[in-house]
C-alpha cells in the first residue's frame, strides 16, 4: 500500500482531496518496528506525527511501580503521537504490539499542514476530545477490580481489532499471559485466575497462539461497568 492509500483511510486527513494527499505524501517517511518495540516514552519531546499503516500500537501510562496502564490502541489507518495532538511532549508510551508499519511526519511539515488545510486543524479539535474522554475512561478503571479492567480492555479490542466468527468475537491479536497482565495493571497470576474465570462461566474462549474470542458481549459489557452478570 503506498502514501496515499495510506492517509486516505486517516479521519484526520478526510477533508483532503485525492490530488492534496497526493501533494503533501511525499512529506511522510516509512519506519517500521518489532513487536514490543519502543516508539517513544512518556515525556520524549513530541517531534513527529504518526499514522500506522500496518500493524497494533498501544499506548500506554507507566504506574510508579512499573505497571502498565492502557490509553489507547491505535490500528491501521490511525495516527498517534504528541505532535499530532500539538502538545510539546509526548504524554503516554507507545509500544508496537506486533510488527508495525508507520508513515511518519516531522512537527514542521505537520505545522505547514495544518495551516495550508484548516479543515485539518478543526478535526484535531475533535480528536482531542475522542483521545482525552478514552484516556480518562481507561486512567479511572486503574481503582477497579482486575476483572473490570480486563472486561473494558476486550471490549476495547473486540472494537478496535474484532472480527465476528460464528461463536462471537475475534480478537485479531495474539495476546501473552503478560500482555493481559500488562494491560490490566495486574499480575500474571491474577491475570490467568481472572481469565480462567471469563471462560468457565462462557464469556470468552481461547485459541491457540493466544486469540481470545469473545462470547457474549452483553454479560461482558456489564461486567466492564461493574455491575452484576
Amino acid at each position: 500500500m503506498n502514501h496515499v492509500d495510506v492517509l486516505r483511510r486517516v479521519p484526520l486527513f478526510a477533508s483532503l482531496t485525492i490530488e492534496q494527499i497526493t501533494a503533501v505524501a511525499d512529506w511522510f517517511r516509512v519506519e517500521t518496528f518489532a513487536q514490543d518495540a519502543m516508539i517513544f516514552l512518556e515525556g520524549d519531546p513530541a517531534d513527529r506525527l504518526w499514522v500506522v499503516s500496518a500493524g497494533q500500537i498501544k499506548i500506554v501510562k507507566h504506574t510508579r511501580d512499573g505497571q502498565e496502564n492502557l490509553l489507547e490502541v491505535i490500528t491501521a489507518g490511525e495516527m498517534f503521537g504528541g505532535a499530532g495532538l500539538l502538545l510539546a511532549a509526548h504524554p503516554a508510551t507507545a509500544v508496537a504490539m506486533t510488527p508495525t508499519t508507520s508513515l511518519s511526519l516531522e512537527r514542521g511539515p505537520y505545522l505547514q499542514l495544518i495551516r495550508q488545510y484548516p479543515d485539518v486543524a478543526l478535526r484535531i479539535i475533535d480528536l482531542l476530545g475522542e483521545r482525552l474522554q478514552a484516556a480518562m475512561k481507561m486512567r479511572a478503571l486503574a481503582v477497579e477490580r482486575v476483572d473490570v479492567r480486563l472486561a473494558n480492555i476486550l471490549l476495547k479490542l473486540c472494537d478496535k481489532v474484532g472480527e465476528p466468527i460464528g461463536a462471537g468475537t475475534r480478537i485479531n491479536l495474539p495476546l501473552s499471559r503478560q500482555d493481559l497482565a500488562d494491560m490490566a495493571g495486574t499480575t500474571i497470576e491474577t491475570a490467568i485466575r481472572v481469565m480462567s474465570r471469563l471462560r468457565k462461566e462462557g464469556l470468552v474462549q481461547t485459541e491457540a497462539g493466544g486469540y481470545v474470542v469473545v462470547l457474549d458481549h452483553e454479560r461482558l459489557r456489564r461486567l466492564s461497568e461493574g455491575t452484576a452478570y
